[in-house]
C-alpha cells in the first residue's frame, strides 16, 4: 500500500465531504455533486441500453462520456456498470426532482492518485459549462501511480431542461490551489484544458454549493 502519489496498490470508490473548503468559481445555480472512481477503462454510467451495448466501440464511448439527464424517462433509461458504488449513483439520480433540476453525468479517465474537484457550474438555456481542477488524494488514501481509473462526476443542477439537453463545455486545470504538489505527467492534463460537446464520485462524498449571483 502507498500514500497518494506513490507507487503501490490501492482501492477506488466514491468521495465524500463538503465543498466549503474548496476553491470555487461563480456558479449560476445551486448544485449538489457526487463522484465515484473505479479501476476500469469503460464508462460507469451510460445514457441507455444501446450505449451500454456499444461500450466496446471507442467512438461511441467518447460520445457518451458526458451527457445530461433531463427527465424521469432519461433517468429510467440509464444503465450502470457493476461497481461497488452503483447503488449510491442510482440513489443520487433517483433523488432528483426533474421539474426543478437536471443531472449532468461527466466521466473521464485520470491517474489513480488524483481526483477531479468541481469548481463551479454555469448553466444557460443552450450550454452547461463546468470547471474542474485535479487534486492529489489525501496522503492517507491508498492509490497506485501510473494506474488509470475512470472518474464519474454527477452534478444535480437546480435548473430544469424539460427534455431538451443543452450543449456541454468543460475546462480543467491540472492542479488545485492549496491542494499540494502535483505530478503533471501523472495528471496528464495541460494548464487549462477546455472541451466542448453537444449533448444529449476512495471515500464517499456529496458536495453542495449554493448559487452565486443567481
Amino acid at each position: 500500500m502507498a500514500v497518494a502519489g506513490c507507487a503501490g496498490t490501492g482501492s477506488n470508490g466514491s468521495t465524500t465531504g463538503t465543498g466549503d473548503d474548496n476553491p470555487t468559481v461563480d456558479s449560476s445555480h445551486a448544485y449538489e455533486t457526487m463522484a465515484v472512481q473505479a479501476e476500469r477503462t469503460s464508462l460507469i454510467v451510460y445514457p441507455n441500453a444501446d450505449a451500454a451495448e456499444a461500450a466496446a466501440d471507442d467512438r461511441s464511448a467518447r460520445l457518451h462520456r458526458s451527457f445530461v439527464v433531463t427527465d424521469a424517462d432519461d433517468a429510467a433509461a440509464l444503465r450502470f456498470a457493476d461497481i461497488a458504488d452503483t447503488a449510491a449513483v442510482r440513489s443520487f439520480v433517483a433523488a432528483t426532482d426533474f421539474d426543478a433540476a437536471s443531472v449532468l453525468v461527466d466521466q473521464q479517465s485520470i491517474d489513480d492518485c488524483y481526483r477531479r474537484r468541481l469548481l463551479g457550474v454555469r448553466a444557460t438555456d443552450e450550454t452547461i459549462h463546468t470547471s474542474y481542477c485535479l487534486a492529489l488524494k489525501a496522503p492517507t488514501t491508498a492509490c497506485e501511480a501510473e494506474t488509470t481509473v475512470l472518474d464519474a462526476t454527477l452534478v444535480r443542477i437546480h435548473r430544469p431542461y424539460g427534455g431538451h439537453p443543452p450543449a456541454r463545455r468543460s475546462s480543467q486545470h491540472r492542479s488545485c490551489s492549496g491542494s499540494g504538489p502535483t505530478d503533471e505527467a501523472a495528471a496528464g492534463e495541460g494548464t487549462l484544458d477546455e472541451t466542448a460537446t453537444t449533448s444529449q464520485a476512495t471515500d464517499d462524498r456529496t458536495e453542495t454549493s449554493e448559487a452565486i449571483g443567481r
